[in-house]
């Protein structure tokens, strides 16, 4: 049985469920081999990303699925609403500042890898389209709590793994393209996608406002609600706070995405920089030698210039010479 709920508890309460454990070794593994074979083939990583990836990617992943979320979602409606939340938000975003779809570019310039030929198909490829991604990403969480959906997950475990794989992967559809320029229109430039990361940010706000501005319980079989109370919270108060949990979580995720984005921009912008400063010296290069090789006598007609007075030869005394100007 669920103890009783503290603020004490979002921090002590741990549960060893297979399916959490599993994903989050999956998830760890994959990315410290590409890491691991990525180094040992002279490929630099940054150790940022590698942080970022297992600080704010894998850590939001285990907090939710073995954590205190885990632990108290089917009996605090605000806690699985911040589960559902940080699974379909936070975690994706976590995962994508690791890149790990340059990093596999990288290890497979051939894009030959199972995963870069699945990103390249024509489905994924509908599913990551801005509007796509966004519309996918909204929708499904509305779909959650205005939908028996949230509330068979408190019922069934197959319901809840499919849930939480399905709110993982609606979250790295729109977050991964964001990232990486191959998977959007040539277009969508860092420009545009800074615009849109802007525009997801509000857009992820709805399904917040929904929940906590709704008049009726979505949820009315709700554990939480029928049973034996763990958090002694009313259960139009404890749905008003799973709405804000969401928005909260929504709105924390949006200014990290458009900083992510906007770098991307910059760094873009530089390279191109880079470039063109290249292009400019390479073409600057070329006109100047065939200048001076047409300027240049050739072997046979060349000779040796002969030994003078040195004032001949220094253009500050060219006018003092017979003949000068």
């Amino acid at each position: 049985m669920v103890r009783d709920f503290t603020p004490l508890s979002l921090l002590t309460a741990w549960t060893a469920s297979p399916s959490g454990i599993l994903a989050v070794a999956v998830v760890t593994g994959v990315y410290a081999r590409w890491v691991l074979l990525a180094r040992a083939g002279g490929i630099r990583w940054s150790g940022w990303r590698v942080g970022l990836y297992a600080g704010l990617g894998v850590g939001t992943l285990a907090y939710s699925l073995c954590g205190p979320l885990a632990v108290y979602r089917d009996h605090i409606f605000w806690v699985g609403a911040l589960q559902v939340g940080m699974l379909a938000s936070l975690t994706p975003v976590g995962l994508a500042l690791g890149d790990p779809v340059r990093l596999l570019r990288r290890l497979h310039p051939d894009g030959r890898h199972w995963v870069l030929r699945l990103l390249a198909g024509s489905v994924p490829r509908v599913l990551m389209f801005p509007a796509v991604g966004t519309a996918l990403a909204v929708g499904i969480i509305i779909a959650v709590f205005f939908t028996p959906w949230f509330q068979a997950s408190t019922q069934s475990s197959p319901a809840r793994w499919l849930l939480d794989v399905v709110l993982l992967t609606s979250g790295l559809l729109f977050v991964l393209p964001l990232m990486v320029d191959e998977l959007l229109p040539a277009w969508a430039t860092p420009g545009v996608r800074t615009l849109l990361a802007f525009i997801d940010g509000l857009a992820d706000a709805i399904p917040g406002i929904l929940v906590m501005t709704s008049s009726a319980l979505l949820t009315p079989h709700f554990p939480g609600w029928t049973g034996i109370s763990v958090s002694g919270l009313d259960p139009a108060f404890d749905q008003r706070l799973g709405g804000g949990a969401l928005l909260v979580v929504a709105e924390s995720v949006g200014l990290p995405v458009i900083g992510a984005v906007f770098m991307e921009w910059v760094r873009s912008d530089a390279l191109e920089a880079e470039a063109f400063d290249a292009a400019q010296d390479a073409a600057s290069v070329a006109a100047i030698a065939p200048a001076d090789e047409a300027s240049e006598p050739s072997g046979a007609s060349a000779a040796p210039a002969e030994p003078g007075l040195w004032w001949t030869s220094d253009p500050r005394f060219a006018r003092r010479q017979p003949g000068g100007d």
